[in-house]
């Protein structure tokens, strides 16, 4: 595990869970310690019989959106999100869309903001069946990749409390070290952020998927059939893409996210190959991994254009016999930076964190014919 405070916030999306006697956060109040952060997911309507679970602001989002299709008989889930609260909270969203049950769950990577509230909503739904491709469902069995248990842990819990508290006292401290008022309380929002994380990630759990699938897997509807798809390594070995042709809605997991993508163990060329594979698909919307849903394909793009100039710049500087620190020193991704963030100080500050440091680092490992690691260890 990380030891560095930032350098660790950036994981907890996929740590261990809180202390499990800590209370039940109520959804979305006045009351509760990111009230005010844009933590709390609300609802978007994108298409007819589709919405979109999104955390409207970006200040460490824990939660990866969700997107709900409702289909003659029930309905689907794509994600169930970062902790056994979120869980519950998307439970009550659900419901609220439509009386109809979810018959199943499909679980986009083994990132901890996508599969960590699945418990909670099998408690609510326990025949919905659940559904990853291969390579995501042997990481959702596996401790060496994951960080949270299959059954609950109270030791486990305890050390994950410890840390998360660490993490919001340093925010806290560095807040108070902040050149601007602005950043000040874009550290004490993110500080309030992992207080309430904390509170959440009390019982969660990882659970592996039943259901597996190597190319394409096939939910037939008449009003709103949904193809999940698997189109090669990107931000993870086993990113499943969700088309709903009908609707000519994309959910691209995190092959595509916003603000910024994250960068940790991915494949820096398989993920241009898939990125193009989507480019050249007819939708109307496309809903990211995290941020809000879009209707044109720039975001896409940008995103296409910093792996190339990744790849590039490393490919480079490996054959002319750098090491991974040397590497890491002389690739400019500044040209990047200011497209994804402009000049935006908070989002800055962890573009560095979240992409510039760990996609570096895989494109290394790509040119140098490393495996990648999935792993945030």
């Amino acid at each position: 595990m990380k030891t560095h405070p930032l350098s660790f916030a950036v994981a907890l999306a996929f740590i261990a869970p809180a202390a499990a006697e800590m209370a039940r956060p109520p959804l979305g109040s006045e009351g509760s310690p990111a009230a005010d952060s844009g933590y709390f997911q609300i609802v978007r309507s994108v298409a007819p019989h589709v919405w979109v679970l999104l955390q409207p602001k970006f200040q460490v989002q824990p939660d990866g959106n969700v997107t709900v299709v409702e289909q003659t008989d029930g309905l689907v889930l794509l994600d169930a999100g970062a902790s056994a609260g979120s869980g519950r909270r998307i439970v009550e969203l659900v419901r609220g869309l439509s009386p109809k049950p979810v018959k199943a769950v499909i679980v986009s990577q083994w990132h901890g903001d996508k599969p960590q509230g699945l418990s909670e909503i099998l408690k609510a739904w326990p025949d919905a069946r659940t559904i990853a491709t291969v390579a995501t469902a042997a990481h959702l069995r596996d401790p060496n990749t994951m960080n949270t248990p299959a059954v609950p842990d109270a030791a486990a819990n305890a050390h994950s409390q410890v840390l998360m508290r660490g993490i919001e006292d340093y925010l806290h401290k560095m807040g108070l070290k902040a050149p601007s008022p602005e950043l000040r309380d874009h550290y004490e929002k993110t500080a309030r952020v992992i207080e309430q994380w904390a509170l959440d990630m009390d019982g969660t759990l990882t659970i592996a998927t039943k259901e597996t699938f190597t190319d394409k897997l096939v939910i037939p509807d008449g009003v709103a059939p949904v193809e999940a798809m698997f189109l090669g390594h990107a931000n993870t070995d086993g990113d499943a893409i969700i088309w709903l042709p009908k609707q000519r809605v994309l959910v691209t997991g995190e092959t595509v996210i916003a603000p910024f993508p994250y960068g940790f163990g991915s494949y820096p060329t398989d993920w241009i190959g898939v990125l193009k594979k989507l480019r050249a698909m007819p939708f109307k919307v496309l809903v990211p991994g995290h941020g809000m849903p879009q209707s044109d394909r720039s975001q896409l793009n940008r995103i296409l254009a910093a792996l190339e100039d990744v790849r590039g710049q490393v490919a480079m500087l490996v054959a002319k016999g750098m090491t991974l620190d040397q590497v890491k020193a002389k690739v400019d991704l500044s040209r990047q930076k200011q497209s994804f963030v402009d000049n935006d100080q908070w989002l800055g500050r962890w573009f560095d964190d979240f992409w510039a440091t760990p996609i570096v680092t895989s494109a290394y490992r790509e040119a140098k014919g490393e495996p990648i690691v999935q792993s945030l260890r």
